[in-house]
């Protein structure tokens, strides 16, 4: 029994400290950016983007790590469920920092940022 908690508890310890140090960038009331408008949204959409990416691949490894002979399409589908469920909740958590505002939006970034990695692992991009 401790050897299964000790295999879980290092498999998923990256992706919850990456959750943890996105939860603390979300606590933030104002975030660094650029004067321009333009390159401000393009800095914050590709650092949502770059966040949800990495979060999306460390899922994957620890599911990888805790399930080695799952083949199935679970592989996949399971990290991306916890990606999109953290991104949401994410947004809620957003609305109760002062000066930040909950965007669904943002979510879709993050979604995207899940995606490249997807399609670069299934060597489509």
């Amino acid at each position: 029994m401790l050897s299964f908690v000790k295999k879980y508890f290092l498999a998923y310890l990256a992706p919850i400290i990456w959750a943890v140090l996105i939860f603390f960038l979300s606590a933030q009331e104002v975030l660094p950016g650029f004067t321009v408008s333009v390159y401000d949204f393009i800095f914050k959409k590709s650092a949502h983007m770059f966040v949800y990416g990495v979060l999306y691949f460390l899922l994957y490894q620890a599911y990888q790590k805790t399930n080695p002979k799952d083949r199935s399409i679970k592989t996949y589908l399971i990290p991306i469920l916890i990606s999109f469920i953290y991104a949401l909740t994410d947004e809620l958590h957003q609305s109760t920092v002062p000066g930040r505002h909950p965007s669904f939006r943002d979510t879709g970034y993050d979604m995207l940022g899940v995606a490249t990695v997807l399609l670069y692992q299934l060597k489509l991009i």
